[in-house]
């Protein structure tokens, strides 16, 4: 997986959610809308997701995501990288 770019878009408040980031991959794929969190344990990703009711069942389910820990572990370092340069 290579990473060409990744665009942030910085949320202004005090909550928990710094930023949305935006990545291109292998220069032709665009993931938008992942979100950047500061939790209690550090920065961590959150990928786009949404909520299906059916038959009074709620399920949540994530449009795109990272198939392995590797994959997650470098969109995360990417994302939280160019949002560290960008507030410096």
């Amino acid at each position: 997986m290579e990473i060409n770019d990744v665009q942030i878009i910085k949320v202004k408040g005090t909550g928990q959610l710094l930023a949305y980031a935006n990545v291109v991959l292998n220069q032709g794929i665009v993931l938008k809308g992942i979100k950047l969190i500061d939790g209690s344990r550090g920065k961590f990703i959150v990928m786009p997701s949404q909520t299906l009711i059916r038959r009074k069942e709620i399920k949540k389910f994530e449009y795109y995501h990272p198939i392995n820990n590797e994959a997650r572990d470098t969109l995360a370092q990417a994302i939280i990288d160019k949002y560290s340069e960008i507030t410096e």
